[in-house]
């Protein structure tokens, strides 16, 4: 049995997924399988899975008709025999001591998942960027804990995604987490479900992982073929807790993660018939569903996401697109100001350290210094 298992599903990914794997092959750690699903692809993509797998004993090619994410991914963690799982997008990559260091904290803390960071990486433009929300952690005071103990944020602090976090496999079969077989967000329900039955949960503060955005091939640009598929998640993500009964605790993070998922499926569609058909449905029924009216504004951990839900309930249809098209304009004046705050703080602390490289005292500093610098230059810093 190796130490852990790398799983990949794989649709039409012949632009990333040599990159990829190539990050997972690199990890520091080498007891691992690394376990690539061909869903069905139609641009070669089983044939490079196949040869990449006859350059390394650890790679594993299953291929399977056309399913979509869900039926991958879960076909993926039925295939995988590692003691700790991981679940990477075929776009995304790991950083070298990803399985290292994820492993060591959570066999150091017996945990049954470990949540670490993630950063973006801009597909276009090759940036990588601090990702602050997808790890919200001021609330919980420690790095190990029951979720029980601490119920009300679980849902809206580490995201649903299955990238960002490992997951220890003797947790997942005993619990039967699963992956949802639907089109898109196949993660909330294994994820959400880890987060609210887990008994204990170990805090990485290091960013392991890069998560590809701004792809075209990626899921958020093809949303609108199952635009309704987030809502199926959430119902089922209901009637588990429901069926836990641990509806006490987790109601209001739910709803509150309801607010967040509504508002951004609405926010990514991509076509007039995307956006009507969430709108339709949630306006008639789901919001019902999903019990958002359990949520006043006061308990809302976004007050614009509630407000925008709320928008849905009582505005027809043109006037609801004409009030997301006002507020996203208004957070674009908002995201401008803080943007303009953070260039004016860049400014003043440049010219507070010209202030200081120039003042008589700094340039006496490096007169006197300036031996000891030579000789550590030479000596390449021994010693430090």
């Amino acid at each position: 049995m190796p130490k852990a298992s790398i799983a990949i599903p794989c649709y039409n990914a012949v632009r990333h997924i040599e990159q990829t794997v190539a990050s997972a092959l690199a990890q520091t750690m080498g007891d691992f399988e690394l376990v690539l699903v061909n869903d069905g692809s139609t641009d070669g993509t089983l044939e490079l899975l196949e040869r990449l797998a006859s350059t390394d004993p650890r790679i594993r090619v299953i291929d399977q008709p056309n399913g979509g994410e869900g039926v991958a991914r879960d076909a993926g963690r039925a295939a995988c025999r590692g003691e700790w799982l991981y679940f990477l997008d075929s776009d995304d990559l790991m950083e070298p001591t990803l399985l290292e260091e994820a492993i060591a904290r959570g066999e150091e803390t017996d945990a049954d998942l470990v949540v670490f960071r993630t950063q973006e990486l801009d597909d276009q433009t090759g940036e990588l960027r601090y990702f602050h929300w997808c790890f919200d952690v001021d609330w919980i005071g420690a790095d190990v804990f029951d979720p029980h103990e601490h119920p009300q944020r679980i849902l809206n602090s580490f995201q649903n995604w299955v990238h960002n976090k490992l997951w220890r496999a003797s947790f997942v079969q005993g619990r039967g987490l699963r992956f949802q077989h639907v089109h898109r967000t196949a993660d909330l329900l294994f994820t959400c479900r880890a987060l609210t039955e887990a008994h204990r949960i170990a805090l990485l503060d290091r960013p392991l992982h890069r998560y590809r955005v701004n792809n075209p091939g990626s899921a958020l640009f093809t949303s609108d073929s199952y635009p309704l598929d987030f809502y199926d998640a959430f119902v089922e993500l209901r009637d588990q807790i429901d069926g836990e009964g641990t509806w006490e605790l987790y109601g209001q993070s739910f709803v509150n993660w309801v607010t967040e998922g509504v508002a951004m499926n609405l926010q990514r569609a991509r076509s007039l018939e995307g956006f009507s058909a969430i709108y339709q449905k949630m306006h008639d029924e789901g919001l019902r569903e999903l019990r958002f009216d359990q949520l006043a504004r006061e308990d809302a951990i976004n007050p614009d996401r509630w407000d925008r839900c709320e928008a849905i309930l009582e505005l027809p249809l043109d006037e609801l697109l004409f009030r997301y098209f006002a507020l996203e304009k208004e957070e674009v004046r908002r995201s401008q100001t803080d943007l303009s705050f953070a260039r004016l703080g860049l400014d003043a602390l440049a010219g507070e350290l010209e202030c200081v490289t120039g003042s008589a005292s700094f340039k006496i500093g490096r007169t006197i210094t300036s031996p000891l610098r030579a000789f550590r230059d030479v000596t390449g810093g021994a010693g430090r």
